[in-house]
Formats: structure tokens, C-alpha cells, sequence
């Protein structure tokens, strides 16, 4: 199990009793400040099958220490008069503000829904998003863009039949991918298409490649400047409508849910006073 340290319990022990739900129960009282196991919350949506009330006895014992801790030292903070503090007033803005977000979410999840109708429209409408294309390739990623020339330089000294090999000596030498300079800069396979996760620099160059060959200029992107060797791009393939409609129900509900959120603060930000101070 995942140790749960101070930051999950410490925006409880300050006294924000509003974030605790009516059926919770008490878990720890220390110094008249009660605990409800509704402290488990933020972990439980980190692990959905954590359940304190099935946890061995010694791993019960270790997070009320830890809940103890956090009660005596929120405590200590409020005597020193640091409940008085910008810092806390910044914290309890944020926790408010995290807190009454979630609230929206828990309720609309309830009312807000998507139809597989919707949800066909919208892949018929959007085809484009649901193609899929894997690459398998090899890349060197370094800081400096003379460097990644160097590296170029590099490998068009050896032979056609020994790049990829002199690619992957260059990742492993000088590839600040952690990931992938272990394997010689290996990446497979890697989606192509519609993948966040790629920089579409990057994409664009790949799809631009023929296979056995390499970039001859350095590629950049928000993580630095590559070279890119193509070892083998699949053929595009369309997901099936069948593959991708739970996500895309879930995906299009929670756009839903975004949305209406947006507006409902949009609301209240054109109904409130700001007043801006120095800039």
C-alpha cells in the first residue's frame, strides 16, 4: 500500500469541517479536533479499492500515527497564529476552490449524460481522431542544437548498413531520454497519430520519413532537438466504432461536465466585484 503521508490529511486538520460528508464517521479525536475517515478521500481517488476499515491492524496503527501528527503539528500552527497568515489564507482559497470543484463534479456525474446516439455522431463527425499509426524508430534528444548537428555529422560517416547501429551507440552516449537511451533510443511501438504524449514536430517528421533512413537536420520540440531514425512505419488503421464508445461516452460526459462548470463560473465571475491591485 502507498504510504500516506502529511499531505493527504494536514487541509482536514485545519478545522475545514465543510469538506467532511454527514455519514462520516470519527476515526481519531486529538485535543477535541476529530477526524472522519473522510481524510481517505483524495487517496481513494488515487486507489479506488482502498479500504481503511479491511486494512491489517498495522497498517492501521501506522496512518492514524500519521493522522496524529499531522492533528498536533496543524494544532502547533494554529497557536503560533498561523491561521492567520497570507500563506493559509492562499491554502484555504485553493482547498475551497478544489473542494467546491469536486462538489460540481460529484453532482452533475449524476445528471449529465451522453447516448451512444451523441456519441456516433460524434465519431462519424471526427473519423480523423480515432486513426491509429504505430512507428517503431530510434532517437537521440540533447539540449543544444550544435551538438544534435554534431551527432548528424556523426553517423554520415559510417555506412548506410551500420546508421542504426551508430544511432543507437549515440543515444545510449548522449540521450538525455532516460527512457529510451538504455535501448539505444529504442521507441516501439510508439502511436503516431493522435497521440498527446508526441510533440507534433516530431509526428510531422515521422510520417514524412521512409523507413532505414534519418533526420539530417535536428528536429526541436519542447524537450529538446532530435534525431530520428525510422525503423519501420505501420500502415494507418481506424479504430471501429465499437472499439472506442465507452471512452468516447466518457470522454464527451466530461466535456459536458467542463462545460457547464465553465459557465456557471463564467457567472459568477461576471457577478462579483474584482478589483485588481498593482501589476
Amino acid at each position: 500500500m502507498k504510504k500516506i503521508t502529511c499531505k493527504y490529511i494536514a487541509p482536514i486538520t485545519l478545522g475545514l469541517s465543510l469538506c467532511l460528508p454527514i455519514y462520516a464517521k470519527t476515526i481519531v479525536s486529538v485535543d477535541g479536533v476529530e477526524v472522519s475517515d473522510s481524510i481517505f478521500v483524495a487517496l481513494k481517488q488515487q486507489n479506488p479499492n482502498f479500504n481503511y476499515d479491511t486494512l491489517p491492524e498495522a497498517q492501521k496503527t501506522q496512518i492514524l500515527d500519521e493522522i496524529i501528527t499531522g492533528v498536533v503539528a496543524a494544532n502547533a500552527a494554529k497557536k503560533e497564529g498561523l491561521d492567520k497568515t497570507e500563506e493559509y489564507k492562499m491554502a484555504t482559497i485553493q482547498l475551497l476552490s478544489s473542494i467546491w470543484l469536486k462538489r460540481q463534479v460529484d453532482s452533475l456525474s449524476k445528471t449529465v449524460n451522453v447516448s451512444v446516439a451523441e456519441a456516433q455522431t460524434f465519431y462519424n463527425n471526427n473519423k480523423q481522431m480515432f486513426v491509429t499509426q504505430n512507428a517503431e524508430l530510434r532517437h537521440i534528444v540533447v539540449q543544444q542544437e550544435d551538438q544534435a548537428k554534431n551527432l548528424i555529422a556523426e553517423i554520415g560517416k559510417v555506412p548506410k548498413t551500420k546508421t542504426e547501429d551508430k544511432v543507437a551507440e549515440l543515444a545510449t552516449k548522449f540521450s538525455i531520454d532516460t527512457t529510451s537511451k538504455a535501448n539505444g533510443g529504442l521507441l516501439s511501438p510508439l502511436p503516431i497519430n493522435n497521440n498527446p504524449a508526441i510533440p507534433p514536430e516530431f509526428a510531422q517528421e515521422v510520417l514524412k520519413m521512409t523507413p532505414g533512413t534519418y533526420t539530417k537536420t535536428p528536429i526541436k520540440t519542447r524537450y529538446g532537438y532530435h534525431i530520428i531514425y525510422l525503423k519501420k512505419l505501420d500502415k494507418p488503421v481506424t479504430q471501429t466504432f465499437d472499439q472506442v464508445k465507452n471512452q468516447l461516452v466518457e470522454l464527451l460526459k466530461q466535456q459536458k461536465m467542463e462545460g457547464i462548470i465553465q459557465e456557471k463560473i463564467k457567472k459568477m465571475r461576471d457577478n462579483s466585484k474584482i478589483v485588481y491591485g498593482a501589476k
